[in-house]
């Protein structure tokens, strides 16, 4: 004989009903509870090529503008096409910049010789400006800016300074010697054919002295 339908029968029928149904709820709630945050989740940038990583345009996303590595080192030369040749010129030419090229302005400087004390001071003028005053050997003095194209004249005026101030009276041997020179370079040590004028003074002199040269410059 069938079970009689009562009314706890109905009840526990709607209550497991209402169960279920609830948990059905939290379930989808749950469900979009968790995709809200996902989505609202922030992007985190990873290295290209990382596994499942997708790129900006595949999220509807714009990233940030490529730009061409020589534009990020030199936005100027980027837009001027013209930068990169000239660039490559100027470097080309500053190859070997410390080499003097074959037309290069020559140099021009005062170097003395001899011995100390021989009894003398040499003042030199150089087209009209004093440059220094000579006692003894190794003194080395650029004049290039005083020396112009065409006729020049360096100006030697040599006093004499008295015994106490020569240490080899009366010896020809001893000698003070201021000269010009000319070379692609100022520098110690130089060749005969690089000598333009000299002016000497010995010890065994005794007088005051002014002599005045002339040389021609042409480049």
């Amino acid at each position: 004989m069938a079970d009689k339908i009562t009314g706890k029968t109905v009840l526990g029928a709607i209550s497991d009903f209402i169960i279920l149904a609830l948990l059905i709820g939290g379930a989808g709630c749950a469900g979009y509870y968790v995709g809200i945050n996902q989505r609202l989740a922030p992007i985190q940038l990873v290295p290209p090529g990382t596994p499942a990583a997708k790129t900006l345009a595949q999220l509807g996303l714009k990233g940030p503008e490529q730009k061409d590595p020589k534009e990020a080192k030199d936005p100027k030369a980027a837009r001027d096409p013209s930068t990169s040749s000239s660039q490559g010129q100027a470097d080309s030419q500053g190859k070997g910049e410390d080499e003097p090229a074959a037309n290069a302005k020559l140099k021009y400087w005062l170097a003395s010789g001899g011995a100390d004390y021989c009894g003398y001071s040499i003042t030199v003028k150089v087209n009209g400006t004093p440059v220094d005053a000579f006692f003894g050997p190794d003194k080395i003095i650029d004049v290039t800016k005083l020396v112009h194209n065409g006729d020049n004249t360096i100006a030697f005026e040599a006093k004499a300074l008295g015994e106490q101030y020569n240490k080899h009276t009366g010896d020809p041997s001893y000698s003070v010697t201021v000269r010009l020179i000319k070379g692609p370079h100022v520098q110690e040590t130089y060749s005969s054919k690089d000598m333009l004028m000299s002016y000497t003074r010995t010890a065994a002199d005794t007088e005051d002295n002014n002599e005045v040269k002339h040389f021609t410059i042409s480049q």
